[in-house]
């Protein structure tokens, strides 16, 4: 057994199905190493050219991750591989990740594929998986894959997806399979909000154990993995991978025995499990390989548990910051004694949390399967309270690896907060909503000259960030050549979500213990109220950066969330008024901008042509669904026009994209935009409507171990984005799905 080394799969957009029956004799996974430099020669992609004195980089990891990031630049991968026999004469598929922005690739010299512009008219393609074929007469025994990239903006580099080879016979077979099983997903995650491991079921390795689940320490350094690749050196092929019990312990059958993967919560360790489980016959030789890191790997192997029908192996780690050995050490004393049936105990614990959770009866078994996947996805969301960094306790991430979005964002956060909340996960809820209120160095925009000249800052102190934060607790704005994204919905957002935690758990000495802080976040609203009676220009709900545009969701989720806290202010005695009036300033003031014809709410105040980029919105479904506006005809005649603009195809059993552009992440289908408009129809239309919505997800959700992605792609239904997406996934189907039956 033993080690790892970087990233195998950040950010799963593979174009085909690749079931746990694939094994080494189909496909070929590319190593984790490139040769890498960053600068542009037309030689370079030469089979004999001389590598030898580059520099290395691990693949997939984004340049900014990988500390060589350069704009508007050109950088060079290089990798020389030895084929399988078999692989040899045949016709093959080479999968090359998610590449910002273009790329240009070569095989053995050979051009195989183009994805992007490079310069002049550059173009990006940044979520675009490459899938390139090699001509069979190409192929040798030892081949160079060579591949050119442009950078524009942003990270750059091949920053995500599947590396590897498949031959073209079996990536047809899998297409087919694709097409007729509809599942595209097989990542599984384990977390303990300290830790998190990705399991491949269709590579049937753990391709990532973290130190911590969220993605970033600061600004100068991000979280690698401390293990990867850890895989079992017999060769034996699963025959199935799942959540147990809709938990986080990954269960995987084999033939003659099970291996259980698992970060414990009952423990509260920062070590990785594998426990083999079989008769002892057939698992006496079972072990594990794995590949090295910079990190130093503390590992264990524990035989002969119970009476040799159990095998248990740990993986942690020591850095210059954390020592695990006494922990290690510690566990397999415990296991040996027989004092713990770890994996019993670890269903046991989240089964409770599920069992707790106040969940309607009336669901159907294909919804529970998801509610109870969102809250095991909830809870391995949130960091723990044994996390070195203590400013970082409690906060919610975006998405958990191997989604990219491992960050914790302040919008997609209230929306699990405010399912947790409905849930009656209270102590979750309030901690998240603690990490945001504590004392830390925020506020650091309240002013911010942009290179327009014009000083883009909140004016005023204001506390909760304005983009996300990083691991360490500290705010992040996601910071491009644009400059930052400076985005007040996050302030109204954050409003709602104390609302529904305060009013679903009555807990009043949280409003009396935390008002002042909430007033100074209504302030900074209502400080940047214009003279439209709207939210002045800012990035929006889906993070356009500055200047921005005066969004509808913004204004809408900021009057929302005025109007709400300021309802539990009266009710309690306390100061009101600030945020009332402030509520009634921004709902008029997008009743006389954005109201078109008296039909519908277009997206921005700012762009005045029905065919400018941001005219047509998704966000501005939120209005209805969060009942600010609760005008049944006007939300009736929004959705009509709508549909023609953001429903896929104008199809009504399809769902929504965030706007009809030419960008392929913005121009697919995303669920949450569809779980939105579902609340909205339960509330204001259709409670048919809601429920094909509602079912859309359910049915993808079943067949991708009820995970619920950030994307679908609009041919195939493949999932695509951040997967598992937490807040605008599980939080977004958990609220749909209680909403609808709630008010069934």
């Amino acid at each position: 057994m033993l080690i790892i080394k970087q990233n195998r799969l950040l950010f799963a957009m593979i174009a085909v199905l690749l079931n746990a029956a694939v094994t080494s004799a189909q496909s070929f996974v590319l190593p984790a190493q490139w040769k890498f430099r960053m600068e542009d020669d037309s030689s370079f992609k030469q089979q004999k050219f001389d590598d030898s004195k580059w520099s290395t980089i691990t693949v997939p990891l984004s340049w900014g991750k990988a500390g060589v990031n350069k704009e508007h630049s050109v950088g060079w991968y290089r990798t020389e591989i030895s084929l399988p026999e078999n692989f040899i004469n045949n016709e093959l598929v080479l999968f090359a990740g998610t590449i910002d922005d273009a790329d240009e690739t070569y095989f053995n010299g050979h051009l195989i594929g183009r994805t992007g512009k490079f310069p002049p008219g550059d173009q990006s393609a940044w979520d675009m998986q490459r899938k390139y074929i090699i001509k069979k007469e190409w192929v040798q025994k030892k081949n160079t894959i060579a591949i050119r990239v442009y950078n524009g903006i942003g990270d750059g580099g091949i920053n995500s997806g599947d590396i590897m080879i498949l031959t073209k016979k079996e990536n047809d077979r899998l297409i087919a399979l694709q097409l007729k099983s509809k599942k595209s997903y097989y990542q599984l995650t384990t977390s303990n909000g300290l830790i998190a491991a990705v399991y491949n079921a269709q590579k049937d390795v753990v391709e990532n154990v973290y130190p911590h689940i969220f993605s970033y320490y600061d600004s100068g350094k991000t979280v690698t993995p401390f293990v990867q690749n850890i895989r079992l050196k017999q060769k034996v092929k699963p025959l199935k991978a799942e959540y147990e019990n809709n938990t986080h312990v990954i269960k995987v059958t084999y033939p003659a025995f099970t291996v259980e993967y698992v970060a414990p919560f009952t423990t509260e360790e920062k070590i990785f499990y594998a426990v083999v489980k079989g008769k002892p016959e057939a698992i006496r030789n079972i072990s594990f390989t794995s590949e090295k890191t910079e990190t130093q790997i503390i590992t264990n192997e524990t035989v002969g548990v119970n009476t040799g029908a159990e095998k248990y192996f740990l993986f942690s780690f020591a850095d210059s910051i954390e020592n695990y050995q006494q922990q290690v050490n510690e566990a397999v004393n415990r296991i040996i004694s027989k004092r713990t049936n770890l994996i019993a105990d670890e269903i046991r614990f989240m089964r409770n949390v599920i069992a707790k959770a106040k969940v309607p009866a009336a669901i159907s078994t294909n919804e529970r399967r998801i509610v109870e996947q969102g809250i095991s996805v909830l809870k391995m969301s949130q960091v723990g309270e044994k996390e070195i960094f203590p400013l970082s306790h409690g906060q919610v991430l975006a998405s958990l690896r191997p989604g990219v979005w491992a960050i914790s964002w302040v919008r997609d956060a209230s929306f699990a907060i405010e399912a947790m909340s409905k849930l009656g996960m209270y102590n979750e809820a309030r901690k998240a909503l603690e990490f945001m209120l504590q004392s830390k160095p925020t506020d650091q925009y309240i002013h911010y000259i942009h290179t327009d000249g014009k000083d883009y800052g909140i004016g005023v102190p204001y506390i909760v960030s304005v983009t996300r934060y990083f691991g360490n607790g500290k705010e992040e704005s996601d910071y491009n050549e644009n400059g930052p994204n400076i985005e007040i919905d996050d302030f109204g957002l954050f409003l709602t979500a104390v609302y529904h935690y305060i009013n679903e758990s009555g807990d009043k000495d949280f409003l009396l213990k935390w008002n002042n802080a909430l007033a100074v976040v209504g302030n900074a609203i209502v400080n940047n109220i214009n003279e439209k009676k709207i939210i002045r220009t800012e990035s929006g709900p889906w993070e356009h950066h500055l200047p921005g545009k005066e969004f509808m969701w913004t204004s809408g989720v900021c009057a929302r969330g005025l109007q709400l806290v300021s309802s539990l202010q009266k009710k309690y005695g306390l100061s009101f008024q600030q945020m009332e009036d402030g509520y009634k300033t921004l709902f008029n003031g997008i009743m006389s901008n954005c109201l078109v014809d008296g039909k519908y709410i277009k997206g921005n105040a700012t762009e005045q042509h029905p065919s400018d980029h941001h005219y047509f919105d998704a966000a501005t479904f939120e209005l209805f669904a969060n009942d600010l506006i609760s005008d049944k005809k006007l939300f009736l005649s929004h959705m009509k026009v709508y549909n023609q603009h953001n429903r896929i195809n104008n199809d009504s059993s399809k769902g929504y994209c965030r706007f009809n552009s030419n960008d392929s992440y913005e121009n697919q289908e995303w669920p949450f935009a569809g779980l939105r408009v579902a609340v909205a129809q339960n509330h204001l239309g259709s409670k048919a409507e809601a429920k094909k919505l509602i079912d859309r997800i359910t049915a993808y959700a079943n067949r991708n171990n009820n995970q619920v992605p950030e994307i679908l792609s609009n041919d195939l239904g493949l999932y695509r984005g951040a997967i598992p997406m937490v807040g605008y996934g599980s939080g977004a189907y958990i609220l749909a799905l209680l909403d609808y039956y709630k008010n069934k």
